[in-house]
């Protein structure tokens, strides 16, 4: 689990390069007409279990307050889109939720129950991961037995600080289409903000000598479909960013240019980086009688971990400003921010200098505009300097000294660093760094049954999920939770063997036995052995494709197969050798038989990086044709006469 600050926007992409339009060829009018009306009634048919008609936010920011007064219209279709006739408002010590008004309509619009105090409850939004936080939820509910009918509400949203304006996203989910909305932004009119706007309407401004308006329309009608290895679907939503040039926010800041963005998140944290003298004890007992860096730093991010626990806590300036660097030597927890901050203070007692780092963090990648200064990180790391290079450490996790991992690797990021604050990119994966490899030895038992003996090593993003289960799973559920996501398809777990961990390096060893019945058929006198296939992704087909595609890091795959070969029979059919190569990525298999057994080895790589839909149908048919030979891989033994 992460340690997570606020998500925020995305970089600007024209939704009309992904979405394919529909194409009608007719041969006559009254070919037209018939398949047009059709085409209507199946769009009826089809209608969207809800629909968001009518979305408008107006915000006034006046004497150093921000009210923003937010209404939405909602038509539930059926009862499949009831769950949008529940409505949660998320609020919180800063931000002050007021004027909560609703009611349910009937779809002539006559008003069926307004909302009571009796239907409202409120509750606290804290996570599983956070030990507390400042957020709340109000919620209700407001249903009708007819369908099609009508939700109204709005409220009222008050803060006194405030360092974003707004992030108006007026989609209330990928499958709910938006027919109008509006944003409009009132200001003072010596009053400088700066925006972004992606995929939306009309824009304009109105201006008063004592005032400035600013004011956008949207709708969301090509609803996104989820496909494998898209960008982020923020990307296809219509959405503002508005921040204010200025703002006070615990402390003065300012967007106007990334580097003052930069001291102001370094003044949240400068004055909290002292530790206790007990505390300073402690980590020069740590590395007593060591001179090298790196294993300085080996020993006390060792410290770190063994000593000291991730918990969100999401309080003061909105989950911004860390905790004190002695609060988490004496409480032994933090987030990301908290134990970053405390990082730094245990490696400057050693005489290290480090930086508080800013990414945004998850998958997949999201680019980093540098040409909008504003808060766009919702993860914070340490970078450490050294000589000839840098080393990266994440607080929060359990993985080794410059280890990553998906999470943070291979994106933009910001040094925070006072006066000199800039950009840098962490190290991106290379195939090494992703291999995941399988050692398989098969026997036939007495029943017939496929005996398997696995020794498989895996890093990259399976390292990560097997680390995460020793460290956080119960070993009473290790073996339940193993067998669901990590045994092979087809094969039912028998036992299993967890290696010595090397906590300095980024892999995770283990063997298991488990059986299949699936790997030797009989057909007659024939004898088939299925080869156990790689599990290659899983691609839609050109035609039906609407996004393009991003791989954010390799995948690497090998396999070292040894089937043992039942005694009375032999290999009659021509053995796979084949090699492909792609700027995708290649593929290759070789196969011997010895007699008593049929040996293969095999491996896919597949290239990271960003294809549009040009380039699809090439990336498609590299994994088509590797997917070709991996299902058509079974050998056929004869028993001999």
């Amino acid at each position: 689990m992460r340690g997570l600050l606020y998500n925020q926007f995305q970089s600007p992409i024209n939704l009309q390069n992904f979405i394919n339009r529909y194409r009608f060829s007719f041969m006559a009018i009254i070919s037209w007409i018939i398949v047009f009306a059709l085409f209507c009634s199946d769009s009826l048919a089809q209608a969207p279990n809800a629909e968001l008609i009518d979305q408008r936010t107006e915000i006034v920011l006046k004497n150093n307050r921000l009210i923003k007064n937010v209404s939405y219209e909602v038509r539930i279709n059926n009862k499949e889109g009831e769950k949008y006739a529940k409505v949660e408002i998320p609020y919180s010590k800063m931000i002050k939720l007021t004027k909560v008004e609703a009611s349910v309509k009937d779809i002539s619009g006559a008003v069926i129950k307004k909302l009571s105090k009796n239907d409202i409850t409120n509750r606290s939004a804290i996570s599983e991961s956070s030990l507390y936080e400042d957020d709340y939820i109000q919620e209700f509910t407001l249903k009708h037995n007819s369908y099609p009918y009508l939700v109204d509400y709005s409220y009222q949203l008050v803060q006194d600080q405030y360092f974003i304006i707004d992030h108006w996203i007026p989609v209330l989910s990928r499958t709910v289409p938006t027919d109008e909305a509006k944003l409009t932004i009132e200001v003072p009119a010596d009053y400088r903000i700066r925006f972004k706007n992606i995929l939306t309407g009309s824009f304009k401004i109105d201006s008063t000598e004592s005032e400035l308006r600013y004011s956008w329309t949207a709708s969301y009608k090509t609803l996104v479909q989820p496909e494998s290895y898209s960008p982020s679907e923020i990307n296809f939503f219509p959405n503002v960013v508005v921040v204010p040039e200025k703002f006070l926010f615990d402390q003065a800041g300012s967007y106007k240019s990334w580097q003052e963005f930069g001291e102001w998140h370094y003044s949240l944290f400068k004055d909290i980086t002292e530790l206790t003298p007990t505390e300073n004890g402690r980590i020069l007992s740590v590395i007593g009688g060591v001179s090298d860096k790196r294993e300085i730093i080996k020993r006390l991010f060792r410290y770190l971990q063994e000593n000291a626990r991730y918990i969100n806590i999401r309080i003061e300036t909105g989950g911004f400003k860390p905790y004190p660097a002695a609060f988490v030597a004496e409480n032994k927890y933090g987030d990301c921010k908290a134990l970053c901050n405390y990082f730094r203070a245990v490696l400057r007692v050693a005489g290290i200098e480090s930086f508080y780092t800013l990414v945004n963090a998850g998958d997949p990648i999201r680019t980093i505009d540098k040409d909008f200064p504003s808060q766009q990180f919702n993860h914070v790391t340490l970078s450490v300097p050294l000589l000839t290079d840098t080393l990266w450490l994440d607080c929060t996790g359990k993985y080794p000294v410059n280890y990553l991992g998906t999470f943070t690797q291979g994106r933009t990021v910001f040094i925070v660093d006072d006066t000199k604050s800039h950009f840098t990119k962490t190290p991106s994966f290379s195939f090494p760094d992703v291999e995941e490899s399988r050692s398989v030895k098969v026997h036939q038992s007495t029943s017939g049954q496929a005996i398997a003996e696995f020794s498989n090593t895996y890093r990259g993003e399976e390292f990560e999920g097997l680390s995460y289960m020793k460290n956080y799973i119960s070993s009473r559920e290790i073996p339940e939770t193993f067998g669901r996501n990590f045994v092979a398809k087809g094969f039912e777990l028998i036992n299993m063997n967890i290696g010595i961990i090397n906590p300095d390096s980024p892999q995770f060893r283990l063997s298991y036995t488990a059986k299949s019945s699936g790997v030797y058929k009989n057909y007659g006198n024939d004898l088939i052995i299925e080869v156990l296939p790689f599990d290659l992704p899983d691609l839609e087909l050109p035609g039906k494709r609407k996004l393009p595609v991003q791989i954010d890091y390799p995948i690497y795959k090998t396999d070292s197969l040894e089937y043992e070969i039942p005694a009375g029979n032999y290999i009659n059919s021509e053995l796979v050798n084949e090699e492909i190569k792609s700027e995708y990525g290649r593929y290759s298999v070789s196969s011997l038989d010895d007699g008593h057994k049929l040996k293969i080895v095999k491996s896919f790589l597949l290239n990271k990086g960003e294809y549009d839909l040009s380039r699809y149908e090439g990336l498609f048919g590299f994994i088509k044709k590797v997917n070709d030979i991996e299902k058509s891989d079974k050998i056929v033994s004869n028993e001999k006469k």
